[in-house]
């Protein structure tokens, strides 16, 4: 199955967004996304770009009394890793971006190493560092504050990259209206998605949360195609892709 299938599909709970707009044409599924990765054709994506579930933060248990933030449902990886990873490079034409936690950095990245190393894939790997201008202050006085996450850049021979000469720590500052526990800073994605595609590209969010990703695609005038298990985000992105940011930051404050 293909982008242009899915607006034929009945049997899964998608919303529709600007079908009937030529110049831009997006889709989100409120399903589990190895079950749309595993129908997508080879190839049926330019960018992907996503945040997975991070699967610690709510496992700091032993926090030795300091504060900790836990990210609830937001954090909890529902897949099997390797089997995504696979996954995602298969359907994937282009270039492949996911941002991970300290303990997934090291297995993402080295699952693609080995395809560059034993499978003599033709592609460029880095590693990408999101330093944050204005981290939390949250248990400053004991210890370092937080101030990166770290993603994994993977792109195929012959795909496009739009920046020149430029640094892979990327420096932004942390949102702080947020519509998911762990979205991130817009401008970044923004960067992000101009540097690694063009217009009428195909981004892929298979993780989309609030569907953050696809907003700034759709203004980038990008194609769009998310998945998000959970209903709650499922429709905080419904309303974010037809509404607008400060809307549905105004009703989801309402809501509280």
């Amino acid at each position: 199955m293909n982008f242009n299938d899915l607006f034929q599909y009945k049997d899964l709970n998608i919303f529709y967004c600007d079908i009937d707009s030529e110049r831009e044409r997006g889709i989100i599924i409120n399903e589990d996304c190895m079950k749309i990765l595993r129908s997508l054709d080879d190839n049926s994506v330019n960018l992907t770009l996503t945040d997975i579930p991070y699967n610690s933060v709510n496992k700091a248990d032993d926090s030795g009394g300091l504060r900790i933030l836990k990210k609830g449902k937001a954090d909890i990886l529902t897949f099997d890793l390797q089997d995504f990873l696979e996954e995602i490079y298969r359907v994937t034409q282009n270039t492949i971006i996911i941002f991970c936690g300290k303990e997934q950095f090291s297995k993402i990245f080295c699952h693609y190493i080995d395809k560059l190393n034993n499978e003599k894939d033709k592609i460029s790997i880095r590693q990408l560092i999101w330093a944050k201008s204005n981290p939390s202050p949250m248990n400053g006085d004991y210890m370092y504050l937080s101030g990166c996450e770290n993603a994994v850049w993977v792109k195929k021979k012959g795909s496009p990259f739009n920046a020149h000469c430029k640094s892979n720590v990327l420096n932004f500052p942390c949102g702080r209206n947020k519509l998911h526990p762990t979205m991130k800073n817009l401008a970044l994605i923004e960067d992000l998605i101009k540097d690694n595609s063009n217009e009428n590209d195909i981004v892929f969010d298979p993780c989309a949360g609030s569907s953050s990703i696809l907003y700034v695609a759709k203004n980038l005038n990008r194609k769009y195609l998310g998945v998000e298990l959970d209903n709650e985000f499922f429709n905080i992105g419904k309303s974010l892709l037809t509404k607008g940011y400060e809307e549905t930051c105004k009703e989801k404050n309402k809501n509280k």
